[in-house]
């Protein structure tokens, strides 16, 4: 978690924020790095902002480099904080699917792994890097989109914001840390009051993933998915402008970016058998099909630690064992058989 040497009202709206001329920033030579996939411009201020441009705005390796290089590295020296936020159609789609099911069905395991492997480390930067980063989501934040804005220090939401963790509508699950992190919020959350049972609170965060549930307003987003801290603004054209407002005042307030933590509970197998009976429950009463199933009790898996005795394990850990669930999943048929449906006929399928 970051910590603040000083409590601004971070819950608050920023007053009066005027739009960020994007265009008017390339005009005027502000693009500090790009590539194919992202552009990090200077918006003034201290305060850099990346900027996807890929289809859809998914989250592919060029995009995950701009995310690392605006946290962590030379641009980090230049900026105080980062927004990150577009003004496409959707802030972001998610992961590129056509590059998972080419790569799946050419057998082209390692290229996936690499590709999990750096979601998760820019996942993992914006939560932990050196300068603090605001998320600005607006339209589609789904999968992967998520996944940016649950491991930014806040998220300034448009109204209008769908936001969620689909991948089980493809038959896969979150694997850029969004299984992980709601976990750990899950975990803090019963943390929170002494002596309360996690299992609840995880199977919150279980059904979120598994039923692939979706937010239709920023107030729904915030209530599922989002922070306290996190504010919610009428439209998309203010979002940018008014992360640019709560990232000054993070700077301001003195707010640092935690370490990585060493010491979430596992609750293990004990847990992993409540999660199972509920699957095996669900699955005989035709709730969910037999492939639902197993992409759930891969989602309760993750959630529980693994198959082993309670414990600690490091935030690592969980990374591994979604990386492992999301390889084992996308080289199923019935998952290539989903994203190969849902990219051709833009619905999912149940199979």
């Amino acid at each position: 978690m970051g910590t603040e040497m000083a409590t601004p009202d971070q819950s608050a709206t920023p007053g009066n924020a005027e739009t960020v001329d994007l265009e008017e920033l390339k005009r005027s030579g502000k693009v500090f790095k790009e590539n194919a996939g992202a552009s990090i411009l200077d918006i003034g201020d201290g305060v850099g902002l990346v900027e996807f441009h890929t289809k859809a705005n998914s989250l592919n390796d060029d995009v995950c480099e701009m995310l690392m290089l605006a946290t962590n590295s030379g641009a980090s020296r230049r900026f105080d904080a980062v927004v990150i936020g577009n003004r496409g159609r959707h802030f972001s789609a998610g992961a590129n699917l056509q590059f998972l099911l080419e790569a799946a069905r050419a057998s082209r395991w390692k290229d996936i792994e690499r590709t999990i492997r750096t979601l998760q480390d820019a996942t993992m930067s914006l939560k932990y890097g050196s300068i603090p980063v605001v998320s600005a989501p607006f339209s589609n934040a789904l999968g992967g989109g998520c996944e940016v804005c649950l491991h930014s220090a806040r998220v300034v939401a448009a109204d209008s914001v769908r936001m969620g963790l689909v991948e089980a509508g493809v038959g896969l699950i979150p694997a850029g840390g969004g299984t992980k992190e709601l976990g750990l919020r899950a975990q803090a959350h019963s943390a929170a009051a002494p002596g309360t049972d996690a299992l609840p609170a995880l199977r919150r965060a279980f059904e979120l993933i598994a039923t692939a549930k979706t937010s239709h307003t920023g107030a729904e987003a915030k209530q599922l998915f989002l922070a306290a801290t996190d504010i919610v603004v009428p439209t998309q054209e203010g979002a940018i402008a008014a992360a640019k407002q709560v990232a000054i005042a993070l700077v301001k307030s003195g707010y640092r970016n935690g370490a990585a933590q060493a010491d979430v509970p596992v609750i293990g197998t004990k847990g992993l058998q409540v999660f199972r009976s509920t699957i095996d429950q669900m699955r005989d009463g035709k709730t969910i099909s037999d492939h639902d199933a197993v992409i759930a009790l891969h989602v309760a898996t993750i959630l529980c630690g693994g198959d082993q005795s309670a414990g600690t394990a490091n935030e690592q850990h969980f990374l591994d064992l979604e990386r492992e669930a999301f390889l084992s999943l996308v080289g199923t048929e019935k998952t290539q058989a989903r994203i190969e449906h849902l990219l051709v006929n833009n619905r999912p399928l149940r199979n």
